[in-house]
């Protein structure tokens, strides 16, 4: 009976780290080509810069925070 209760802890506990980690998040995958070139990025929590384009590659570089707007 306290490991069931002691599972639903963790759980509970795991759930609430994991919302807290994505409602956080932000930044940019940049997605680059076998031989460097920029092919895609994904802009994700930078409200009106959010958005896709391009591919997804294996070869990314992911940079935390927004760009400021120019």
């Amino acid at each position: 009976m306290a490991s069931k209760k002691l599972m639903a802890g963790a759980l509970f506990a795991l759930a609430a780290l994991s919302q807290g980690a994505s409602a956080n998040w932000q930044g940019t995958f940049y997605y680059y080509s076998a031989e460097g070139v920029l092919v895609g990025a994904w802009t994700a929590g930078c409200r009106e810069a959010d958005g896709r384009w391009g591919v997804e590659t294996e070869n990314r570089r992911f940079v935390q925070g927004c760009r400021a707007s120019s």
